[in-house]
């Protein structure tokens, strides 16, 4: 039995295949970024940290653009604020 034993070590645990590209295959549609952002807002506030935090911010901004229009939000956009 012990003779067996550093044959199964090295034999028992084969992997038949490498990690292909498809296995880690990206779906933009299944993401939420909207609730990604707002906990990564969420961290950047616990950790004080303003930059993060007015980064995600204006990533939001960006989604709720293209949700809204269907279209990416311009480079430099005019921002109007209205009361």
């Amino acid at each position: 039995m012990l003779r067996m034993l550093p044959a199964l070590l090295l034999l028992g645990c084969v992997s038949t295949r490498g990690p292909q590209p498809s296995d880690t295959e990206f779906k933009e549609e299944d993401k939420n970024w909207k609730l990604v952002y707002s906990e990564e807002m969420k961290i950047a506030n616990e950790n004080n940290d303003q930059e993060a935090y007015y980064f995600f911010l204006q990533e939001i901004v960006k989604e709720e653009f293209k949700l809204k229009f269907g279209r990416d939000l311009p480079e430099n956009p005019v921002i109007r604020i209205i009361k």
